[in-house]
């Protein structure tokens, strides 16, 4: 039993610093149901930001639906504007998902590139 509970107290401090180390987070988030007869759709609009001390590039975001038992019902990768982000910076994402009675939480999935440019300042040759 203790060797069960150690190892879940273990995966549960990895998951989280994993999640911790990520160089993007989400700021905040907005669902809407778009007007209509049966408001099927809804309009998710989401803010990220660069909390990294480098650049990144390339962002793309993947947005699942899961319902409270955390079965995925839906998904979708999405690329925010603008997809390059200087430390400190944002973006903003937003994808139309279906109506779904089940919903009730939201993951968002990152992938991105470090930004391995290297700003140079020019500076006079010696003679």
């Amino acid at each position: 039993m203790r060797a069960v509970l150690l190892v879940m107290a273990v995966a549960f401090l990895l998951d989280g610093a994993a999640l911790a180390g990520d160089a993007v987070t989400v700021l905040q988030e907005r669902r809407t149901r778009l007007p209509g007869k049966k408001q099927q759709t809804v309009e998710h609009v989401a803010l990220v930001k660069n909390t990294s001390s480098q650049g990144i590039r390339g962002l793309r975001v993947t947005v699942e639906l899961h319902d409270s038992f955390g079965k995925l019902l839906w998904t979708r990768t999405v690329t925010p504007g603008p997809a390059s982000l200087k430390p400190g910076d944002t973006a903003s994402l937003s994808v139309s998902t279906p109506f779904l009675a089940d919903y009730k939480k939201t993951v968002y999935r990152f992938e991105y590139r470090a930004d391995e440019t290297k700003s140079r300042t020019a500076s006079p040759r010696p003679r």
